[in-house]
């Protein structure tokens, strides 16, 4: 038998249920706040992702699956969405003009790691970008966004964790204090924090590595090396999120896994996912377009797994998808008229179905009950002869014969 790979999953109607939910759900936040959808490849050059995430980290040096093609140009499968439709907003000239752009996007990701619950090989992110703009108001609302999805789609028991790690007026010499606090205890680091240390120190807050944990409690914190814009800015964002009564925590040694951020970052935790509990994240990325030689453009977005969402909402109820009519026939030119209803129907945005084999009544209402079917539609030799049709509401058990025109705009009129 052939099986899939290791890290991947297949996602049957049972387990899609919910993740239509999550879908559904996201889409329609994401046209409350206008969010336009931006539909990018799953494979770039490798430049994009090493340029945009940055070669220090673990996502470019580690995880991606990267292959030559047949004109000896490296590609990669992309380990996460924000660089790619970066490249895609400076690529595209009719977007990059524009005062404000506001996207969105959906699609499998993929990163070369260790499977286990909640990390998949192949795995899906939904995330948001807004271009154009370093107002702070922007921070708040992709915060407020992604709280928004976490809430309508079922989410309970999690915990909102902000920070500010400064720009390229400040930066530097948080820098340079933290590479001097971590070169005295060089000889307690991990092997790639000790290669880490004189690049980019800032990684060393984002190692998972326990002896590295271990150390960060009593390193610098980036709000104490904040410019006087920095500053400002961040206090406007968590203002922002006060007067919206949005709960929130302050996370001063929160960086991130990503080179490209600056200002405000922050992430959405919940603890019942073990050791890895963040499920969405994100900040703001003011330089990221320069890297991709745009124009200076400030950025903001997010990325939430849809894997670990599921994982938070899998003992939620939630209401089953049926079939809105399930059609009935006695067979014969009963069928004939049951399979030209159908068709009727689906023309008319109405989802149903039928079987086609004759079987009895019974066995068919059975069909119907497996089906989850709003509505079930008779059409038997009484039916065949009157011209009409009997639809029975499968919650209420009330049924009514009426004629067969009438039947779609019915169902339209009683669907809930």
């Amino acid at each position: 038998m052939i099986t899939k790979p290791p890290g991947v999953e297949d996602i049957f109607p049972d387990k899609g249920l919910r993740w239509n939910h999550i879908v559904k759900t996201a889409k329609k936040i994401f046209r409350n706040y206008n969010y336009k959808e931006l539909i990018t490849p799953v494979m770039e050059f490798t430049e994009v992702f090493s340029r945009g995430i940055g070669e220090d980290t673990d996502i470019v040096s580690k995880e991606m699956f990267t292959f030559e093609d047949r004109g000896g140009r490296s590609l990669t499968l992309r380990p996460e969405g924000t660089a790619g439709i970066v490249r895609a907003y400076v690529e595209n000239g009719e977007y990059n003009r524009l005062a404000l752009c506001k996207f969105f996007y959906m699609g499998p990701m993929f990163r070369a790691e260790k499977p286990q619950r909640g990390r998949l090989r192949q795995f899906n992110q939904l995330g948001a970008e807004i271009f154009g703009s370093e107002d702070p108001y922007y921070d708040y609302e992709i915060i407020s966004l992604v709280d928004s999805i976490a809430k309508e789609t079922g989410i309970k028991n999690y915990r909102v964790l902000v920070n500010s790690i400064g720009c390229r007026e400040c930066r530097p010499g948080y820098m340079t204090k933290l590479k001097n606090y971590y070169n005295e205890k060089k000889d307690k680091l991990c092997e790639d924090c000790a290669r880490r240390l004189e690049k980019n120190p800032l990684r060393l807050l984002d190692c998972k590595n326990e002896k590295c944990r271990a150390l960060k409690p009593m390193a610098p914190v980036t709000s104490e090396h904040l410019c006087e814009s920095c500053f400002n800015h961040f206090n406007a964002v968590k203002s922002y999120l006060d007067k919206d009564g949005l709960k929130y925590e302050i996370d001063k040694y929160m960086v991130r896994g990503l080179d490209y951020y600056t200002r405000t970052t922050f992430e959405l935790v919940a603890d019942n996912l073990g050791s890895q509990n963040a499920f969405a994240g994100g900040g703001r990325y003011d330089y990221l377009v320069e890297q991709f030689d745009g124009k200076p453009t400030p950025g903001v977005g997010f990325a939430a797994g849809m894997e670990r969402i599921y994982l938070l909402i899998e003992e939620e109820d939630i209401a089953p998808e049926g079939v809105d009519v399930f059609v009935i026939h006695s067979g014969g030119a009963s069928l004939e008229v049951a399979a030209s209803m159908v068709k009727a129907l689906r023309l008319a945005d109405i989802s149903a179905d039928i079987e086609p084999s004759v079987k009895s009544f019974k066995a068919q209402f059975k069909r119907s009950e497996r089906e989850k079917a709003s509505f079930v539609m008779i059409i038997g030799e009484d039916e065949i002869a009157e011209g009409a049709v009997t639809i029975k509401n499968q919650q209420s058990g009330n049924q009514v014969k009426i004629p067969y025109k009438e039947a779609a705009d019915f169902i339209i009129k009683n669907l809930q």
